[in-house]
């Protein structure tokens, strides 16, 4: 026997859907404006920025020369710390783990983004556990610099040194996983010398090399430059076209050195967590474009770069490439760091 569906429940099923539909209407802006607001009220407390090297490293003076202006930018406190070790690895290994929520950034550069995945096991992925947000510089310079007590004042006599005097060489190097230890493998191949490298500590490096506990480095003219101008180093050559910082230093091709231009000076730029929204990275591209205009203005030059977050990350993706190939070719010729 069939049963009728009376007019009333009908009725009765019509009220239920359309009440059900009114409070979803209701509901969703709500529901929406919820989900943003972690966005739209950021940022609302301190924000972190993290050096990967000890204090005396360029990252570590970078960041503080502009924390106190992000914070400006920001509205919040902006505190440095050091993440140091293992190279700079060590802290993107942390970093990768940090909540995608714009409060922790970091700057880093080639040698943990680039070099290290290809010379260390390292844990995390240089492109997909990172957001870039803003590249500061795509191309600096690495200077050649040696102890005041070494008896050579350019390269070509620091070849001939090498030569006649094997095992009386040794070069500073941050770590394995760095553009310097690359530079000092690139010199290596390029002129047939074999100068080991060892690590010092990044807070004391010059002075020990100032102080001949090692007698040579590759490192970067804006901390270099105080130690050659005060007679604590002599400055032999510089990649990458003559440093505003020590201009009268000749470049490697000067100095009948080719190839050393194939190792990059350094580049480095300011990152967040993978996952971090889009609308964040956005802000933070913004004041620190304001940021390097307001800094290459104050120093009267235009160092700092300015770019957005997807030419940042394109750029990561092809230097990852570009070491990849340079490391391997080592690796065949018997020249480069391997995996540890």
């Amino acid at each position: 026997m069939q049963t009728r569906v009376k007019g009333p429940t009908i009725k009765r099923w019509t009220v239920i859907l359309g009440t059900l539909l009114s409070v979803m209407v209701v509901v969703s802006p709500f529901t929406l404006a919820a989900g943003d607001a972690g966005t739209s009220s950021y940022p609302n407390h301190p924000i972190v920025l993290v050096a990967p090297f000890p204090p005396g490293h360029i990252t570590d003076s970078e960041c503080r020369r502009i924390a106190p202006l992000l914070s400006k930018a920001m509205g919040q406190p902006v505190t440095v710390e050091n993440w140091a070790g293992k190279g700079g690895t060590a802290a993107l290994e942390r970093f990768a783990h940090a909540a995608p929520d714009g409060y922790t950034l970091i700057l880093h550069g080639i040698n943990g983004l680039a070099i290290a995945p290809h010379v260390m096991r390292v844990g995390y992925d240089p492109v997909a556990d990172f957001a870039p947000i803003i590249l500061e510089y795509s191309r600096g310079h690495l200077i050649l610099v040696a102890s005041p007590g070494l008896p050579v004042n350019s390269v070509r006599e620091l070849i001939a040194y090498g030569k006649n005097n094997p095992g009386k060489l040794t070069a500073g190097s941050f770590g394995a996983a760095t553009n310097v230890h690359m530079a000092v493998v690139q010199f290596n191949r390029v002129t047939g010398l074999a100068i080991p490298t060892t690590v010092l500590p990044g807070a004391n490096i010059l002075d020990d090399l100032a102080a001949g506990k090692v007698q040579l480095m590759f490192n970067f003219p804006p901390p270099v430059a105080r130690y050659v101008k005060a007679g604590k180093l002599k400055a032999l050559a510089v990649t990458h076209g003559h440093s505003m910082f020590l201009p009268d230093v000749p470049t490697f091709e000067e100095a009948g050195v080719r190839g050393m231009d194939d190792i990059s000076g350094g580049w480095m730029g300011f990152l967040a967590p993978a996952g971090t929204p889009s609308e964040i990275v956005a802000r933070l591209n913004t004041e620190f474009r304001k940021i390097f205009q307001s800094l290459n203005a104050r120093e009267g030059f235009a160092s700092r770069e300015e770019n957005t977050p997807e030419e940042f990350a394109a750029f990561l993706k092809s230097e990852n490439a570009r070491w990849g190939k340079f490391i391997e070719a080592g690796k065949a010729s018997g020249t480069s760091a391997t995996k540890r």
